[in-house]
C-alpha cells in the first residue's frame, strides 16, 4: 500500500513534465513530419509464372516437385531485384521521363517539378548537351540504346552516376525499394513500389514487368541456345567424321575388290577344302601310275625299249602328253561354256589320234608277238601308253592343283590383313555412329527443353497490370506522432524513474526512512506561496500543532529538578531548527505551557570546556519554572554533543530539510548519534516539505475546496469513499474556519 501511494505521488509530482514535455515534443514531431513527409503513391502489379501448376512437356507426370518450384520462384524474385534488371529499368525510365515530361504541367509520366529538376540537373552537368543529343523524341527504344551505348563504368560518366549515385527516382538505392513477394504457395508474384510521384511509380512498375520478362527469357534462352548450338556443332562434326569413315571403308573395299568379305572368305575356305581333297586324289593317281609304269617297263624287252627311244615315237609321246595335260587342265578348271566344251573335245580327238599313231609305231617295230614272260608285246605297249598318258594326266592335274593351292595361299595372305582392317574400320564406324546417336538424343532433349521454356515464358505474363494511382497513400504521420508521443512519455517517465532510483534527496517520508533509517515525527512546510496558495501561515500552524501533539506524547516522565527536555539536532547548518523551535515555543506559550529555549552560541558556548565535559544540563543551564526546555544544539558535523546531555532528554529530534541530499557523512553522523542517545527516543523531523508529505501526518491542508478534496481523496487512494462523507468533511471544515475567525 505504501509503495502504491509512493508510485502514484511520483507520477503526480512529474505530471507537468509528462504532460507538457510530451505535448511539446509531439507537436514538434507533427510539424516537422508534416513538412518532411510528402504524399506518396502506391502501385502494384501481379505476375503469373506457372512454375508450380504450369504444363511441363519434359516431366511426363502430374506430381509437383515443391523444392524445384520454390527454387524457381526464388530465381524469379532474384531476377526482379537483380542489379542488371533495375539498371535497365532506370535507363528506360530516365529516357521516358526526358521524352514524355512536360516542364509546365504534370502528366501521367512525371510531375513538372521533378521533370524540371532532372532536366536542369542534366543540362547543367559537364556533358549535358552531349547526353541531351542522345534523346530521340520519336523513339524510346533508340534513346535507351543510345544511353547504353554511351554508358561507361567511370566516375565521370553522367549516365553511370544516374543509377549508381543518388539521383532521386532513378538510382539503385531508390529502385531497390521495389517489393517483390510470392503470394502464398501460388504461382503469383506481387510487385509493388511507392514513391512521391504517381507517374514515376506507375511507369517504374510498368517498365519493370516488361524488363523482367525479357531478362528472364534472355537468361533461360541464352543457356538453352548455347547448349543447342554446342550439340548442333558436335552433331555436324561427328556426322562428317562418320561419312568420312564410311567413304573410307567403301573406297578400301573397292581398292581391294571386296564385295562381301565374309561370304568371300567362306567361299575361299570351301574351295580350299575341295582342292585339298582333289590334291590327295590326284597325288594318289600320280603315284599309282608312276609305280605301275615302272613295273611295266621292267617287263619290256630290248625291242620294246627301242620303240620307246624312237624319236618319232618320243615326239608323238610328247604331243600326247601335252594334249593329256591340256585336257586335264581344262577338266580341272571347269567351265560350262560351249566354246570350252568344243576345245576340250578337239583336244580329246587329237589325243585319240596321237594314241593311234603311237600304237601304229609300236606295232611296226615289235618283232616278236610275245615276251619271254609270255606277255603279248602289243598289250605291253598299249598298257605302257595308257599308263604313260595316265601319269602325264596325273602329273598335269597335280601341277594344276598345286598352282591353285598357291593361288589360294596368296588369297589367304591377301584376305587376312584385309579382314582385320575392315573390322577395325567397322568398329570405328560403329563407335562414331553410337556417339552420333547419343549427341542426337541430347540435341533432341535440348530442343525439347527450349520448347518447354517457350511454354514457360508464354505462361509468364502480367495478370494484373499496374494502374495509375489517382490518390496518394495515407502518410505515416499519424503513426509517427503517436509513436513520438508514446516514446516521449516513456522516455520522460524512464528518465525520472531512473533519477528517482539514483536520487538521494530526502523529499518524503518513505525515502527518508529508507535513507536515514529513523522514524519520522512529522514535517514542516516550506515558504512557498504557489504551493500553499496563501495559506502558508495556516499550514505552519497545523504542522506545529501536530508536532506539539507528537512531542507531548513523550513528556510523561520528568526528572527531579528538571523540566521536560526536547533536543533539536541537525547534521548540517541551515536545516531550519531555529524556525521550528520559535514556532513551537510560541504555540506552547499560547496554550499556557511555560516553554523556554536554550540556543547554542547564544545561551551557551558549544566550544567551551563546560559544554564539552557536561554531564547534565545543569552544567550549562540553571532550570527555572518552565515546563518544557527546548534545546538547539550545534551541527553534528562541527561539534560533538556529550552523550549525557542527549540521554538526559525526553526526546531527541533530528531536523533535516526535505529538499537536501542525504550524503554518506550524514549517514555516519546519524549512526554515531544513535549510539549516543542509547534508549532515548530519536526521530527525524523534515522541514521545507511539500504539501503531500505534510498531509500524511496532519491530514488535508487548506484550502478545503471540492477540487482539493477530490485530489486529496485520490492521493490517499480513498477511491470508494462515499460522497456524503466528503460533503460532511466540507461542512465540518467550514465550521472550524468560522470558529477560528471568531
Amino acid at each position: 500500500m505504501e509503495y502504491i501511494l509512493y508510485i502514484s505521488r511520483f507520477l503526480y509530482r512529474i505530471r507537468w513534465w509528462l504532460l507538457i514535455g510530451t505535448i511539446i515534443i509531439t507537436f514538434t514531431a507533427y510539424r516537422l513530419g508534416k513538412r518532411m513527409i510528402g504524399k506518396t503513391y502506391y502501385v502494384e502489379a501481379t505476375l503469373y509464372t506457372g512454375v508450380a501448376s504450369g504444363y511441363d512437356i519434359e516431366g511426363g507426370g502430374s506430381k509437383v516437385d515443391w523444392a524445384t518450384a520454390q527454387n524457381a520462384m526464388d530465381n524469379l524474385l532474384s531476377i526482379i531485384k537483380a542489379e542488371s534488371t533495375l539498371q535497365r529499368v532506370s535507363m528506360r525510365l530516365y529516357a521516358r521521363s526526358l521524352i514524355k515530361g512536360n516542364p509546365n504541367e504534370d502528366n501521367e509520366y512525371i510531375k513538372a517539378s521533378n521533370y524540371n529538376w532532372i532536366y536542369n540537373h542534366l543540362k547543367n552537368s559537364p556533358n549535358g548537351k552531349e547526353i541531351l543529343a542522345l534523346v530521340d523524341k520519336s523513339s524510346e527504344d533508340k534513346t535507351v540504346a543510345n544511353f547504353f551505348h554511351y554508358l561507361k563504368p567511370t566516375q565521370a560518366n553522367y549516365l553511370y552516376g544516374v543509377f549508381y549515385y543518388n539521383l532521386h527516382h532513378y538510382s539503385f538505392n531508390d529502385l531497390k525499394n521495389i517489393q517483390a513477394n510470392r503470394k502464398g504457395a501460388s504461382d503469383l508474384i506481387q510487385v509493388s513500389y511507392m514513391t512521391d510521384d504517381p507517374g514515376i511509380a506507375y511507369n517504374t512498375i510498368e517498365i519493370l514487368t516488361k524488363e523482367f520478362v525479357n531478362e528472364y527469357r534472355s537468361i533461360r534462352y541464352g543457356e538453352t541456345d548455347n547448349v543447342i548450338k554446342y550439340f548442333k556443332g558436335e552433331l555436324d562434326r561427328i556426322g562428317k567424321e562418320l561419312r568420312i569413315n564410311e567413304d573410307s571403308l567403301t573406297n578400301y573395299n573397292i581398292d581391294k575388290r571386296i564385295i562381301n568379305y565374309y561370304d568371300e572368305t567362306k567361299e575361299i575356305a570351301a574351295i580350299n577344302k575341295e582342292f585339298e581333297l582333289r590334291e590327295q586324289n590326284v597325288l594318289f593317281d600320280y603315284n599309282s601310275a608312276k609305280a605301275m609304269l615302272s613295273e611295266l617297263e621292267r617287263h619290256m624287252d630290248s625291242n620294246a625299249k627301242q620303240v620307246l627311244n624312237n624319236l618319232q615315237f618320243l615326239d608323238k609321246l610328247k604331243e600326247a602328253s601335252s594334249l593329256t595335260g591340256k585336257i586335264s587342265e581344262m577338266e580341272t578348271i571347269t567351265d560350262n561354256s560351249p566354246t570350252q566344251g568344243n576345245s576340250l573335245q578337239d583336244y580329246k580327238n587329237r589325243l585319240e589320234k596321237t594314241r593311234k599313231e603311237l600304237s601304229d609305231l609300236s606295232n611296226k617295230y615289235v618283232e616278236h608277238q610275245y615276251t619271254k614272260e609270255g606277255v603279248a608285246k602289243n598289250n605291253i605297249i598299249e598298257q605302257w601308253l595308257d599308263l604313260t598318258m595316265q601319269l602325264e594326266k596325273a602329273q598335269s592335274e597335280l601341277q594344276i592343283v598345286q598352282e591353285s593351292r598357291r593361288a589360294l595361299d596368296e588369297k589367304y595372305k591377301f584376305f587376312a590383313p584385309v579382314g582385320s582392317t575392315i573390322k577395325r574400320k567397322e568398329r570405328n564406324i560403329n563407335f562414331i555412329e553410337q556417339n552420333y546417336l547419343s549427341v542426337l538424343r541430347s540435341y533432341n532433349d535440348a530442343l525439347m527443353r527450349r520448347k518447354n521454356l517457350e511454354m514457360t515464358s508464354a505462361a509468364l505474363k502480367v495478370l494484373n497490370a499496374p494502374a495509375y494511382p489517382i490518390s496518394s497513400m495515407p502518410t505515416p504521420l499519424k503513426k509517427i506522432v503517436i509513436g513520438t508521443c508514446i516514446g516521449t512519455f516513456l522516455f520522460i517517465l524512464g528518465f525520472f524513474l531512473l533519477l528517482e532510483l539514483l536520487d538521494r534527496t530526502l523529499r518524503d517520508s518513505i525515502r527518508t526512512r529508507r535513507l536515514v533509517g529513523l522514524p519520522i515525527l512529522g514535517a514542516f512546510p516550506k515558504k512557498s506561496t504557489f504551493e500553499y496558495r496563501g495559506y502558508i501561515k495556516e499550514c505552519e500552524q497545523i504542522a506545529i500543532k501536530h508536532l506539539s501533539s507528537s512531542i507531548l506524547r513523550f513528556c510523561n516522565k520528568r526528572k527531579e529538578g528538571l523540566p521536560y527536555i526536547i533536543n533539536f539536532i541537525s547534521t548540517d547548518a541551515g536545516e531550519g531548527k531555529s524556525n521550528v523551535i520559535n514556532e513551537l515555543k510560541e504555540y506552547w506559550n499560547s496554550i499556557g505551557l511555560k516553554a523556554n529555549t536554550l540556543i547554542y552560541n547564544s545561551d551557551f558556548n558549544a566550544l567551551s570546556r563546560d559544554f564539552v565535559l557536561a554531564k547534565s544540563i545543569t552544567d550549562i543551564y540553571t532550570p527555572g519554572e518552565e515546563d518544557i526546555l527546548i534545546i538547539e544544539y550545534p551541527n553534528l558535523r562541527d561539534v560533538n554533543i556529550p552523550p549525557e546531555l542527549l540521554q538526559e532528554s525526553n526526546l531527541n529530534i533530528l531536523v533535516a530539510r526535505a529538499d537536501r541530499g542525504w550524503k554518506e557523512t550524514d549517514k555516519l553522523l546519524v549512526e554515531k548519534l544513535r549510539q549516543q542517545v542509547a534508549q532515548v527516543p530519536l526521530f527525524v523531523y523534515l522541514t521545507r516539505a511539500s504539501r503531500n508529505v505534510i498531509e500524511d501526518y496532519t491530514g488535508m491542508l487548506p484550502p478545503y475546496t471540492l477540487w482539493r478534496k477530490v485530489i486529496y481523496r485520490l492521493s490517499q487512494l480513498a477511491l470508494t469513499e462515499s460522497i456524503h462523507t466528503l460533503l460532511k468533511k466540507k461542512k465540518q471544515s467550514s465550521e472550524e474556519n468560522d470558529e477560528d475567525d471568531d
